[in-house]
């Protein structure tokens, strides 16, 4: 039997920057070990609706104490003129203390 694996987490930052893959199998994970709850938004201003307006930010809430929050990168959060060619902009706020970040791809 295969052991398999796990990611390896390093500290987040205030922007990261993420590459989406094919859109289907990638995902970014956070980890939260503080005892307040964070924001993490994937920018999406770069989107503009059919009606000219920008394209809604995407928000989760990362919570307090051992939260984990597994999103989906897709290729529409893709900011190539923010982030690079098929990168996203991933934003953590109130603060980064005691959060970290892995990138992981399925498949």
């Amino acid at each position: 039997m295969a052991a398999g694996t796990a990611p390896t987490f390093g500290a987040a930052a205030a922007t990261d920057y993420a590459e989406v893959g094919n859109g289907v199998n990638t995902f970014v994970v956070y980890k939260n070990t503080n005892a307040a709850s964070r924001t993490v938004t994937v920018e999406m201003d770069h989107v503009t609706l059919s009606s000219g307006d920008a394209y809604p930010n995407k928000v989760y809430t990362l919570a307090a104490d051992d939260g984990e929050l597994w999103i989906p990168l897709r290729k529409e959060y893709a900011d190539s003129t923010e982030a690079g060619i098929g990168r996203a902009v991933l934003l953590v706020t109130p603060a980064v203390t005691d959060v970290t970040v892995a990138v992981v791809r399925m498949g």
